[in-house]
């Protein structure tokens, strides 16, 4: 095999060569773990080479995007995001949306009309979702490239990767299009630049490793945050175990199986990994064989402090708290000392160096001191460049600031406090209502598991504050009981005037409850 400084991709540039030639120089290692798949850095590069033929004998190039059909969190999502990018082009994945998880497909008319907002004229599909991407490519146009494919469209491992050299994107090409979960409407298209997605994995790189070597898991989709982490991992020696999604039994096996050092999920997939432990009997992550975690990073939602105490009793000093959203990237962190602090467990932690945050008031926009509420504002170098439909710009991008829509405030100490979504707010009786807050204080509640809390309009416009909550296995919570604690505990117009306990809490795409699902429940329960 050739070195790293003679192989075909060392003087492009950027991100993907330093990844590759990272991988070059551990040849044998094992450095991707997928069901079924086992890959060593050698055979990696094989796969990408191979992969970056095929895409430059369809004309993939600067300016094009392919679109990229695979298997859950499949090692595709990486090696042809990395093909596409050394050819200069930009990718946007099709399977699904959700940044939870995507093993649910979403339906065939939403990936054709991914597929003609983004402008892909080129379609990867490996051969588990070889039937739809022959119905997408027919439909729409686009030209199939993947295992399997005849011609030069056919994609197998290789050391040749043919004619056509590489090219490295200037800093404002387009990189990658990424769609928000959908949780406040339809999903929507971001454009990321090479800039923004080089900066992202250059800070994921530039973080603090374990002394001893990475081995990351990443059971989120590979579409979102965790394609950057994974690239800092790789670029840093490291290797990455891939599941097809969360699931707490899955996550745990696999980090004794493989002795994972770090991971990756939501905060509600906490709880889920929280509970599984307690059902288990096992009091702290070396009881149940998790010692050799060093890392366990959670974002998606502000997390309940009663939850978080309990993640620190049994994990000890990992835990990090990110708060960001899909348009602006990561925007603040709690790290482990934060978490052994129980004054700060209520908050999302501090802004990120890199970061800029500022306060706004809802009505005048007014710039606002710590401790005034009012919305979170923020810019950094990894900000989306915009929307794919531009019209939707104005709503959130002012003069190089994003609007995340999140209601909080900043206190003396740096650290920011989320309230709520500023759509999510209720009035009752006048008052104004953060659900969050009552949620969070709902997960005190013994026996509660998970729990949503959401406004319901009445006929004549009135809003009226339910909530829903499920319980923990073996365990039965009164309506009454719930109410009245959180009359208590807050205030009685904080205390649902409805209470629904249910089997199973219906999820959105980004894995947090679905009140717009909940708020049809409770209408059609009334």
């Amino acid at each position: 095999m050739v070195t790293a400084g003679e192989a075909w991709w060392s003087n492009v540039g950027g991100y993907v060569p330093g990844v590759l030639k990272v991988l070059a120089e551990q040849p044998d290692k094992v450095v991707l773990r997928y069901p079924g798949t086992e890959l060593t850095a050698a055979a990696y590069l094989r796969v990408v080479t191979g992969t970056y033929r095929a895409l430059r004998a369809t004309g993939v190039g600067r300016g094009t995007v392919v679109a990229v059909l695979t298997a859950p969190n499949s090692p595709d999502m990486i090696s042809v995001r990395h093909a596409a990018h050394l050819a200069g082009a930009a990718v946007c994945f099709l399977r699904s949306t959700n940044p939870g998880t995507s093993t649910a497909m979403l339906p065939l008319t939403d990936q054709l009309g991914i597929l003609r907002a983004t402008g892909a004229t080129v379609l990867y599909a490996d051969p588990t979702s070889a039937a739809r991407a022959a119905e997408l490519a027919e439909r729409s146009g686009a030209v199939l490239v993947g295992p399997g494919q005849a011609g030069p469209a056919g994609v197998a491992p290789t050391d040749d990767p043919g004619a056509v050299a590489p090219e490295r994107g200037e800093p404002d090409d387009l990189a990658v299009i990424m769609f928000t979960s959908g949780s406040t409407g339809r999903p929507k298209g971001i454009r990321k630049s090479l800039r923004s997605w080089e900066g992202t994995v250059r800070i994921a790189i530039e973080a603090p490793a374990e002394a001893a070597g990475i081995t990351a898991l990443f059971s989120t989709p590979l579409s979102h945050s965790a394609g950057l982490l994974a690239d800092g991992a790789l670029a840093v020696g490291g290797d990455i175990v891939l599941l097809p999604e969360f699931d707490a039994r899955q996550v745990v096996r696999a980090v004794i199986e493989h002795g994972v050092t770090r991971t990756f999920m939501a905060t509600t997939q906490l709880y889920r990994l929280l509970d599984h432990l307690d059902d288990l009997g096992y009091l702290n992550a070396e009881a149940a064989g998790l010692a050799g975690l060093r890392s366990l990073s959670y974002s998606g939602t502000s997390a309940a402090p009663s939850r978080i105490a309990a993640a620190h009793e049994v994990f000890g000093p990992i835990l990090l708290q990110l708060y960001g959203t899909t348009e602006s990237g990561r925007i603040t962190y709690l790290d482990p000392a934060g978490h052994a602090d129980p004054g700060l467990a209520a908050t999302v932690g501090r802004v990120f160096p890199e970061v800029q945050v500022e306060v706004r008031d809802l009505d005048t926009g007014a710039l606002l001191a710590d401790g005034q509420v009012g919305e979170i504002r923020m810019r950094s170098p990894q900000l989306m460049d915009g929307y794919l439909d531009p019209a939707l710009d104005a709503d959130v991008l002012h003069d190089g600031w994003y609007r995340t829509g999140d209601i909080g405030y900043r206190d003396e100490r740096g650290y920011v406090h989320l309230l709520d979504r500023v759509s999510d707010v209720v009035k009752v009786d006048g008052v104004k209502v953060y659900p969050a807050v009552v949620e969070r204080e709902l997960l005190t509640v013994p026996g509660v598991a998970l729990a949503a809390v959401y406004g319901i309009r009445d006929t004549d416009g009135v809003e009226h504050l339910h909530a829903a909550l499920t319980c923990r296995p073996g365990t039965l919570v009164e309506s009454d009981a719930v109410r009245k604690h959180i009359s208590a505990a807050l205030s009685p117009a904080q205390a649902p005037e409805r209470v629904l306990v249910l089997d199973d809490l219906p999820m959105n795409p980004a894995g947090k409850p679905d009140k717009a699902r909940l708020r049809a429940h409770s209408a059609a329960a009334a």
